[in-house]
């Protein structure tokens, strides 16, 4: 191998290494000082109340659509329910903060890895309370960035409306996971968009009027 093939490698694998370490940063923001140390998401805080939805997810390829129902059972709890159009059971689970229980699965879903991205996704969606460490602005936008684990949560509050409409879930590195909220109201989205960076899974929510 000539000098010259060696040197261009070491140098591109620098490069590579230096990308993948670089800190994931929110472009174009400041850095506030803020009393707020939390942050709350009401979109599905009412127990009283059946959170209906007309569902279409794509899966590695897969199209699925229904019905998708979401119900607060006590504090820690929700259970959410997809059905086909004509009532046939789709997919029945319960999640907290520190369980996940399936109750009916079709093949289609019934994969280890798609079921542990769905916990995942709606337990982001469902969450209520979020501690905020740090709080950065935009020109649109104020920002609460949160500890999750090894993980961070970003959540997008618009300045002009005092609504959350975008949940970004990171590593130290990189974007996983963005949920897009569109609502009238701090208390309801009328639509939800859950789309990953890295696997093939998108899921849309829109608001069934009673």
């Amino acid at each position: 191998m000539s000098k010259l093939m060696m040197r261009f490698l070491i140098i591109s694998s620098l490069f590579v290494l230096f990308i993948s370490c670089k800190t994931y940063e929110i472009t174009n923001t400041t850095k506030i000082e803020s009393n707020q140390k939390n942050f709350q998401n009401l979109y599905f805080s009412d127990s009283e109340k059946d959170y209906v939805y007309k569902a279409s997810i794509e899966v590695y390829g897969k199209q699925l659509g229904g019905i998708f129902v979401a119900k607060k059972m006590n504090d820690t709890l929700h259970r959410a329910v997809l059905t086909t159009d004509f009532g046939n059971t789709l997919l029945d689970f319960e999640v907290s903060e520190n369980s996940f229980k399936v109750n009916y699965c079709v093949d289609e879903l019934n994969k280890k890895i798609v079921l542990n991205t769905l916990k995942d996704d709606f337990r982001l969606v469902f969450r209520q309370n979020h501690k905020v460490e740090e709080v950065f602005e935009n020109q649109s936008h104020t920002i609460y960035k949160v500890n999750d684990g090894k993980r961070f949560n970003y959540l997008y509050e618009s300045k002009s409306e005092k609504k959350l409409i975008q949940l970004s879930h990171t590593t130290k590195t990189k974007e996983k996971v963005v949920i897009r909220f569109e609502g009238k109201n701090t208390t309801f989205a009328e639509k939800i968009n859950i789309e990953h960076k890295n696997i093939k899974l998108k899921i849309e929510l829109n608001q069934i009027s009673n």
